[in-house]
């Protein structure tokens, strides 16, 4: 993507983006409760993008790694102060070696790539036995919505394909859920919409800010979400994502 997209998506981020800002407080939530030692361990983040994350986890005073495909991802980074701590790198072929890391993260990544297998393949062999590798996914096929396409996703999963795909890859299922799940028959709705009028949806929304009370009413819904899942152990029946705290075993 062209620069300048990622500077408008690191606007919406820091002016606390929604959907963002849940996510990134569930995944640290979910890394402290699942890693007594996180303070001491470099967490290794797969598809850092414009670095949202990357600005969460150095906030909470934690040390990092990013990759990224993009090189005007890690130009907009670089520029931003991860230089030192942000370099090229594909989740197929991810530039490290074997037992590099005790914690790895790949929020919405793994669906954009062909080989989704290789994939987690390769998330395994760069953490130690017994490492954590917390994903995120899109949920249900039958979701599959224009905003797919617009994000180039290859598939969204089932519970049971992810958790097969991961044992297959070495890993086993601790914690799972699904989430968004309060907001779920909106985006229901909204994959009905975009079938039955495709022609109406031309363009991804996602850099388009929401007016600030709508914008803070779905970050608090994202904030109950994430402290009934990380602290109160709640697996979600579905959502519109799902997210998977994995254990390497092999």
């Amino acid at each position: 993507m062209d620069k300048s997209v990622f500077e408008k998506i690191h606007q919406l981020q820091i002016n606390g983006f929604w959907f963002g800002a849940g996510r990134n407080r569930m995944t640290l939530s979910l890394l402290e409760k699942h890693d007594q030692e996180l303070g001491s361990h470099m967490i290794l983040d797969i598809g850092s993008s414009e670095g949202a994350f990357l600005d969460y986890l150095n906030n909470h005073h934690l040390k990092f790694k990013g990759i990224d495909i993009d090189e005007n991802a890690l130009e907009f980074c670089r520029e931003r102060g991860y230089g030192d701590r942000i370099q090229y790198g594909d989740i197929r072929e991810i530039p490290f070696q074997e037992n590099s890391f005790d914690v790895a993260t790949a929020l919405d990544i793994v669906e954009h790539v062909d080989d989704d297998q290789k994939a987690m393949k390769e998330i395994s062999r760069v953490l130690v036995k017994g490492g954590i590798a917390l994903v995120i996914v899109p949920a249900y096929q039958w979701l599959w919505s224009r905003n797919d396409e617009l994000y180039h996703h290859q598939r969204r999963y089932s519970k049971k394909a992810f958790v097969m795909l991961s044992s297959n890859s070495g890993f086993e299922t601790g914690q799972w859920s699904h989430f968004n799940f309060f907001l779920f028959p909106l985006f229901v709705l909204a994959t009905i919409f975009s079938k039955l009028f495709p022609g109406r949806i031309k363009n991804s929304t996602v850099l388009k800010p929401l007016p600030k009370p709508v914008n803070y009413l779905l970050k608090q819904i994202m904030y109950l979400e994430s402290w009934m899942i990380s602290r109160l152990g709640i697996r979600f029946p579905f959502g519109s994502s799902m997210i998977f705290v994995l254990k390497k075993i092999k």
